[in-house]
């Protein structure tokens, strides 16, 4: 490859960065309805026509700004499974990694509800979608492994499907994160702090399943203590959880 080409590719990578992290701005401020690719292409000093040359519609442009932000969830994801401990206190530091997601990314899981309409999937790019969906399956996988070596350790019973547990964390995190942070609900259900109600609600649905340590069998405490030290030290939060 050329140095010349090199140079481009990387000028273009630099630029689609630059696109991405100012739609980004602007999609939390305006919503995906009000999101004005004149007021992008102003923001990067770039024609609109620039634009549509690394996004083809506004669509694949939306659903890149999520999937760099699905990039981060999974790289904390991943982080989390280095964590060496039990299988509920590893599947513990997945909920840690989603609070910690949820907190450099506010508004990712509003943003993502718009992803699900279909008439929006429908209008992304089949390459947009696939980036998107390795991606999902990285975030996928940390945590379905993990499920898994409880079935086999026995800390799940033997007769659970795995991807039935993870359908059921996923539903409960996504759901909670969501419904804590509307003012409304805030208010009728007296939410102090929504990541004590969201790892509130995981544990829930964890105890549910029957994972052994049950909540009232383990010391967690001790357990959130040991993932901030040694896998999430940036976790300011914790003393407030």
């Amino acid at each position: 490859m050329s140095v010349a080409k090199t140079r481009k590719d990387r000028e273009k990578a630099e630029r689609e960065e630059l696109i991405i992290t100012h739609a980004g701005r602007l999609l939390v401020r305006d919503g995906y309805q009000n999101l004005n690719l004149d007021a992008l292409a102003e923001a990067v000093e770039y024609s609109k026509g620039t634009l549509y040359l690394h996004f083809k519609t506004k669509e694949d442009l939306v659903l890149a700004v999520a999937t760099r932000a699905l990039r981060e969830r999974a790289d904390l994801f991943e982080r989390a499974t280095r964590f060496k401990g039990k299988s509920r206190e590893r599947i513990r530091a997945i909920g840690f990694a989603c609070c910690q997601f949820a907190l450099l990314h506010r508004d990712y899981f509003s943003i993502e509800m718009t992803l699900k309409s279909v008439s929006f999937w429908e209008k992304a790019s089949e390459e947009q979608r696939r980036q998107h969906g390795v991606q999902s399956g990285r975030v996928f996988h940390a945590v379905n492994s993990i499920v898994q070596e409880a079935v086999l350790s026995g800390d799940l019973p033997k007769d659970v499907k795995p991807q039935d547990v993870v359908l059921s964390l996923i539903s409960i995190t996504i759901g909670s994160h969501i419904a804590a942070t509307q003012p409304e609900l805030q208010m009728l259900c007296a939410v102090e702090n929504p990541i004590v109600a969201v790892r509130r609600n995981q544990d829930l649905i964890i105890d549910g399943w029957g994972w052994k340590p049950l909540l009232k069998d383990w010391d967690y405490t001790a357990t959130d203590r040991r993932i901030k030290a040694e896998i999430f030290p940036e976790a300011s939060w914790l003393k407030s959880s």
